[in-house]
């Protein structure tokens, strides 16, 4: 039986450790104004790297600490339900208890390695409406616009107090209220209006934004700045007004913010009014919580088997692929993958090499392009909630990891990701002009992903999808590579004719050998659709432009990748 006094001990501990993580988290973050001010990208990177391995190092030191204190009671469930209660107890007022309450839960599940979900020992229920304290500091300033929105945005720049000038102040107060008010021109005369602004700012690779709401009478638009600091000083890059704009920023995608936030829920509830259409755990995920992220999916995903008892999981729209086994529940926005247990021809890798990928993804800049995927262990659902033949498959192709067990479909590991329109399936049902613009952006994603340094292998149409924004992602992750480790060649002239129709290649072809001549067939068919992806990016079936770009790399450049549309930039 576990004492009183080691009930405590036990939940202090944790207490400690969360508050431990949760400060180096926020230190690690604070330093993100100061790398944007000296334009220090490289060490904007490090610590965007550094800060997504804290999570785990906090959880290893605190389990290896409760297993000291308590032994062989470690295991002790009973015991654990008072340790709950005393954790709750610790952690009741502050202000970022939703947090600290995942980091609990992950304590337990990696103790007991929890088949579902045990609510004794963890939080499935959120604790949003506990009582809080008033908080004695605003979240944002507000500034009314009636005496003048280029007066009122020149104050919400100069509040940053950056220790580097603005390179045109006064112009891009202009440039930016006149976007302002053409935005509220159906709405009603800017002047009668009120702008909050975050005091908090985003700081993401090159950018910081400074992001806020326009309110007028009922009506309410977000105002995202994204700043860049250039050689000639800070400049406003943009100005962005809609839902789905603010929501692409905001996207899946992209790599996480860093913003201090000392009450995350409050923060998060703001995000909420600009994107409505976001879900919460998108937007903790997006400023860097991505295991509270994970918390709230889970929550999400129980509370709408509940709501919807006839939802099924069915096989994911598109081709099944060689190496993961892809469902989904219809009604909710969500891909699942399970990894198969053997890969058929020609893939040749394994299990570890394919979760190896998923954390190569995690800690990279993702540069709005490679979907950002959840990993989740021990799950379990009710049998009547497969498909038949989804079922059959899965404990043929995967049954390593998914088995049948009392009525009960237990999943001992998979990744989820935010469901997507495949793009051969896209451009398919698509009309001409959204077809021709989302090969267009399929050329971009691949440009993208180069500039952050990842070559995506598979070129396929089948390996990217299109999400509601229109915007072209890779989810297809097991031929990833570093583009600085490729190698690009020409194909040799053949020797005789009897080369070109031979099955196997007259040259040797190395590990890392990629001929870009060869992409022609694989990355747009035939017809209008190949004609205007050649008009953009015949350079992709060149051997000199993946030169040029490792070239590039190699020279330590770090390119510019913004999310949101060229035409949207102040300065083209």
């Amino acid at each position: 039986m576990v004492s009183n006094r080691s009930v405590a001990a036990v939940a202090e501990a944790i207490d400690r450790a969360f508050g431990a993580y949760h400060a180096r988290f926020r230190e690690i973050t604070w330093r993100a104004r100061v790398r944007f001010e000296q334009r220090d990208w490289r060490g904007s990177q490090r610590d965007a790297t550094d800060r997504l391995a804290l999570y785990k190092q906090y959880v290893d030191q605190v389990e290896r600490e409760l297993r000291a204190i308590l032994g062989a009671l470690s295991l002790d469930r009973a015991a654990w339900v008072g340790i709950k209660a005393a954790y709750s107890r610790l952690i009741c007022e502050r202000p970022d208890s939703e947090l600290a309450e995942t980091f609990f839960n992950s304590v337990t599940r990696r103790l007991f390695s929890t088949v579902g979900v045990d609510p004794r020992i963890e939080y499935l229920d959120s604790s949003v409406n506990r009582p809080r304290r008033s908080p004695a500091t605003p979240l944002h300033d507000t500034y009314e616009l009636r005496d003048g929105v280029v007066e009122a945005i020149r104050r919400v720049l100069l509040a940053c107090g950056w220790a580097v000038p603005y390179a045109d102040l006064e112009g891009d107060a202009r440039r930016v209220a006149r976007v302002v008010e053409e935005a509220l021109g159906p709405v009603g005369p800017a002047r009668q209006a009120e702008l909050d602004v975050l005091r908090s700012i985003f700081y993401r690779n090159k950018g910081a934004y400074l992001v806020g709401r326009i309110r007028l009478g009922d009506a309410a638009l977000p105002l995202v700045l994204p700043l860049l600091n250039t050689p000639q000083g800070v400049i406003v890059d943009a100005a962005l007004t809609t839902s789905d704009e603010a929501s692409v920023v905001f996207g899946f995608a992209w790599s996480y913010f860093r913003v201090d936030a000392p009450r995350p829920r409050a923060l998060v509830h703001f995000l909420k009014s600009l994107m409505p259409l976001k879900r919460v755990d998108e937007l903790y995920t997006s400023i860097g919580y991505n295991k509270h992220g994970k918390t709230l999916l889970y929550r999400a995903l129980l509370r709408h088997l509940a709501e919807h008892p006839s939802a099924r999981f069915e096989f994911a729209e598109g081709e099944q692929g060689l190496v993961m086994s892809v469902f989904t529940l219809p009604t909710f926005n969500v891909v699942f993958k399970v990894i198969k247990d053997r890969f058929a021809a020609p893939k040749q890798t394994t299990r570890q090499a394919v979760r190896d990928k998923y954390q190569f993804v995690f800690v990279r800049d993702r540069a709005g392009r490679l979907a950002d995927a959840q990993e989740f262990e021990h799950l379990e659902f009710a049998r009547e909630r497969f498909d038949d033949g989804l079922l059959a498959h899965l404990l043929e192709a995967a049954g390593g990891t998914v088995r049948l067990e009392e009525g009960r479909v237990v999943i001992r590991h998979l990744y989820t990701e935010r469901r997507v329109t495949p793009l051969n399936v896209y451009l398919r049902e698509a009309g001409p002009e959204a077809a021709r613009d989302a090969v267009i952006d399929y050329g971009r994603a691949i440009k993208d992903l180069a500039a952050s340094n990842i070559f995506t292998g598979d070129m396929l149409l089948k390996n990217f999808g299109v999400s509601r924004h229109g915007r072209v992602i890779c989810y297809d992750y097991d031929e990833l590579a570093l583009l600085t480790e490729c190698r690009f060649r020409r194909i040799p002239p053949a020797r005789h004719e009897e080369d070109e129709l031979a099955a196997e290649p007259w040259f040797h072809v190395g590990e890392h050998d990629v001929f870009p001549e060869e992409f022609g067939p694989f990355l747009v068919p035939p017809g209008p659709l190949r004609e205007a992806f050649l008009a953009h990016h015949a350079d992709l079936l060149t051997v000199e432009y993946w030169q040029a770009m490792q070239r590039r790399l190699d020279a330590g450049e770090m390119f510019d990748i913004f999310p949101y549309r060229e035409s949207r930039r102040f300065r083209r």
